[in-house]
């Protein structure tokens, strides 16, 4: 009898730990979802060959400007940039500007976009001298959509709100995020033909090989320069 009372206790405490195990797992993946790192979203990011989802963004003036009304005007140059407070992200906008007179004559639209209001999109078009369209993705809706968006660690996000970057706060988004500084070639018809995407955000896709890549969709104007 006396044995069978101990088979039956210790049976009651592995079934009881292994009910509090499955129960931790459970709870512990509803506190948080998994970090995704930059390198992650380099591999999971909308690539060459596939189409772009449809968005309509707010500019500088607060109005809409959809995807289709871009592509009718010429295949599009999308960069995704961190924002205004990011030196190496004003310091590209403004090599993009001094090459738009390039990037136009073969055939692209620029489109700068970030997670920032309209009103800092203001202030970064005119502190930069830009010429070219800058939307704003509220709470990194767009870039979400074209998988380039990571999460910041920790103790990275400490020394960005040192600094006084508060993401969180600043970007309305739930955790510390970011979108990669990618570039994409779009087709007229939404093909992505180009894509520039790098973990290393002091990295970024070189006018003149966005240049070239557009030549390449352009063979009667590549013809004209020889």
């Amino acid at each position: 009898m006396k044995t069978k009372i101990v088979i039956l206790s210790i049976f009651c405490v592995l079934f009881a730990m292994q009910t509090f195990s499955q129960t931790s797992k459970k709870m512990g993946n509803k506190k948080g979802k998994k970090i995704i790192t930059a390198e992650e979203a380099v591999k999971n990011a909308l690539n060459v060959g596939t189409k772009i989802p449809s968005f309509t963004l707010l500019n500088e003036k607060n109005e809409q400007i959809s995807s289709e009304s871009l592509l009718k005007e010429g295949n599009i140059v999308l960069v995704f940039y961190r924002g205004a407070w990011c030196p190496y992200c004003n310091l590209y906008l403004r090599s993009l500007q001094k090459s738009l007179g390039d990037i136009t004559k073969n055939g692209g639209k620029l489109v700068a976009v970030s997670v920032e209001n309209p009103d800092t999109t203001l202030t970064v078009l005119q502190k930069n001298d830009l010429k070219f369209t800058v939307l704003s993705d509220k709470k990194l809706e767009v870039a979400r959509k074209f998988g380039i968006v990571f999460q910041l660690p920790a103790d990275t996000n400490e020394k960005y709100k040192d600094y006084g970057i508060d993401l969180v706060k600043q970007n309305e988004t739930a955790t510390p995020e970011l979108p990669l500084s990618a570039t994409y070639i779009i087709k007229h018809d939404g093909e992505i033909v180009y894509a520039f995407l790098d973990p290393d955000y002091t990295k970024r896709a070189e006018p003149g090989v966005i240049i070239e890549n557009l030549k390449k969709l352009n063979p009667i104007i590549k013809n004209e320069d020889k």
